[in-house]
């Protein structure tokens, strides 16, 4: 399968893991690089420089495909010169992409292009889109609303950003926001883009590094289970509806700080509680694409299952083309 995307991160299938901060750990970024997509590992789950210099060489033992390593931008969550450091080990460790989220990559991008790294640029919006492919950004990905993680305030569905995506940038597109299997990624492919980025899909694998108990709590959550948090921040994140997420809504309403957020929104935090068992003191991170997952799968077998059910598609749109 031969897209500007594959053809440019030199992989098989312009099928993109999304970093999950600490769950998209060397053994997922892997599996799906061993599979033929490309695996991003999140920079930032890690406390320090020496810690990342582990992970990089941790995935190269476990593979000799290509893959990434993603950098938050967010100012308000990591200093800029924390940022430069993680930059200065990737572009040591010849890392050969690296995806940047969070702010316009303007002011981080150069060194990392004169490395001769490939930098994948992820936006929820066609504005901040333009922005970054002007500051040099090798790919786009375009989050839609159904995205779990950070899918903007906008709110703008998928389909509307793909396609419009697709007409206005230069540069190769990644779709994000409910892609959970073949179907959905040549639908996704027919308004035009180069190729899609799935995170919500490889939570249900026992490649991620999460707990048993998290696992099966996926596989409850409907379509509809999930709501925006930390709209008061400017930050909003897509979670499963549950305590926590109320917990927080509850604080946002009655116009809490970040200060007095922090100990509900900190990711090191749901992330703990989450391994121990405890989904209700947890804020989950997730699509809506979830309600469309039932079963948890290996990495190499929801490729499988995406490319047989993409290329099912594919015959039978040119069924009825011919008929």
């Amino acid at each position: 399968m031969q897209t500007r995307v594959t053809e440019l991160l030199n992989i098989k299938y312009p099928i993109i893991q999304g970093a999950m901060q600490y769950m998209s750990l060397a053994e997922l970024a892997s599996a799906v690089s061993n599979a033929g997509g490309l695996g991003i590992v999140p920079a930032m789950a890690f406390p320090d420089v020496d810690a990342l210099r582990e992970e990089i060489r941790k995935v190269r033992s476990l593979t000799d495909k290509p893959f990434a390593f993603n950098i938050s931008l967010v100012p308000e969550v990591v200093m800029p010169a924390v940022i430069n450091d993680y930059i200065q080990v990737l572009i040591e460790e010849k890392v050969p992409v690296v995806e940047t989220s969070g702010q316009r990559p303007d002011k981080f991008i150069k060194p990392l292009k004169d490395a001769g790294i490939i930098v994948i640029h992820k936006v929820t919006s066609i504005r901040h889109a333009l922005a970054a492919q002007s500051d040099g950004a090798d790919i786009i990905t375009m989050v839609g609303a159904e995205g779990g993680g950070h899918p903007g305030l906008d709110q703008v569905s998928g389909q509307i950003l793909w396609a419009k995506a697709a007409e206005e940038l230069d540069v190769p597109v990644l779709a994000a926001g409910g892609i959970v299997d073949g179907k959905s990624m040549y639908a996704a492919m027919a308004l035009g883009v180069d190729g899609v980025l799935m995170s919500t899909r490889f939570l249900a694998t026992p490649e991620v590094n999460a707990s048993d108990a998290y696992r099966q709590a996926l596989l409850s959550v409907p379509e509809y289970g999930t709501v925006l948090t930390m709209k008061s921040l400017r930050n909003a994140m897509r979670v499963a509806n549950n305590k926590m997420a109320q917990d927080i809504l509850k604080a946002e309403a009655n116009g809490a700080t970040l200060e007095e957020l922090m100990p509900l929104i900190s990711g090191r935090r749901s992330y703990e509680a989450m391994k121990n068992g405890d989904i209700d003191g947890s804020q989950l991170s997730m699509g809506q694409g979830i309600g469309r997952i039932h079963e948890i799968k290996p990495v190499s077998d929801i490729f499988t299952e995406m490319l047989e059910d993409f290329n099912q598609v594919h015959t039978r749109m040119t069924q009825l083309n011919s008929n």
